[in-house]
């Protein structure tokens, strides 16, 4: 890996919970194309179990250490061995990450538009569910995996995500430009209502219904909703003793009242639950 691309190194020890994360930037072809990725372990004596929240992008995790399983929001049940690797797309309902208390792995984050592209799958086929790779990439992830595991330090492990993702995305055709416009609309133009997002594409409120749908996987006012679930728990992950109902303003909610209900619908869990069960320094949510 090009030296200069690691953004952040996330670590924690309290002598019970100790995990290490490594934040990378994608290289130079894959920007736009993928977020990043983190290089990650951790060793956890405290919990085993975290709850994952829906968020706007894909995912893509290779397990490199002791078995894990994952309970997609579906309730479907996912064991993956070493070198195994899952794709998640994007999810309306909490989903639960379990270990032994030992982790090793790569995330790759990666925008729901690319994670379409990788698959060739319409994204509502992922709605709330957790899929392995090699069902969908076959011998390609299973050779990736094994390369990964065998890999004698995180540069390599890298440079090999690099050069799979490049490869993967150079077998395949990019999403129509207008369906990609339209995402964008949606999602960074909520001052734009979706009648005027249709008409700015030149679609029917129906057709641009579909097109989102295939894309990201939900409708345009779910997504929306679901982007700004997103936000405002990264804004609480990151200071986590807000003033509610400023903050239920100042994201868009219609009142407190509104930000409560829709954390008990995406999350499963009341806003003061989900301030409670962070672990703090990147470690995520703890679930009991």
């Amino acid at each position: 890996m090009p030296g200069g691309r690691l953004t952040r190194l996330d670590a924690h020890d309290d002598g019970v919970n100790a995990w290490s994360m490594a934040h990378i930037a994608p290289p130079a072809a894959l920007v736009g194309l993928i977020h990043g990725y983190c290089d990650y372990a951790e060793r956890t004596g405290g919990f085993t179990a975290r709850r994952e929240l829906p968020h706007g992008d894909g995912v893509m995790i290779v397990n490199l250490g002791d078995p894990i399983t994952i309970v997609g929001g579906d309730g479907q049940i996912l064991d993956l061995g070493t070198g195994e690797a899952f794709v998640g797309g994007i999810h309306l309902r909490p989903a639960l990450s379990q270990s032994n208390g030992t982790q090793r792995g790569v995330h790759v984050f990666l925008p729901l538009t690319t994670l379409r592209r990788l698959l060739g799958l319409p994204m509502h086929l992922l709605l709330d569910r957790v899929v392995p790779l090699d069902a969908v990439l076959g011998v390609a992830a299973w050779q990736l995996g094994t390369e990964l595991v065998e890999a004698r330090s995180r540069d390599e492990r890298i440079a090999l995500l690099d050069a799979a993702l490049i490869a993967r995305i150079a077998q395949t055709r990019p999403i129509a430009a207008i369906d990609d416009h339209a995402v964008a609309l949606v999602s960074r133009r909520p001052d734009l209502d979706l009648r005027t997002v249709a008409d700015q594409v030149g679609w029917s409120r129906k057709h641009l219904a579909d097109r989102i749908r295939d894309t990201v996987g939900i409708g345009p006012r779910s997504f929306r909703r679901v982007l700004r679930f997103h936000r405002v728990t990264s804004i609480v992950s990151a200071a986590p003793d807000p003033d509610w109902a400023g903050l239920a303003h100042d994201i868009g909610y219609c009142d407190q009242s509104h930000l409560i209900r829709e954390f008990r619908e995406f999350a499963g869990i009341t806003p003061s639950a989900f301030v409670a069960r962070l672990a703090g320094a990147g470690g995520g949510l703890i679930e009991h």
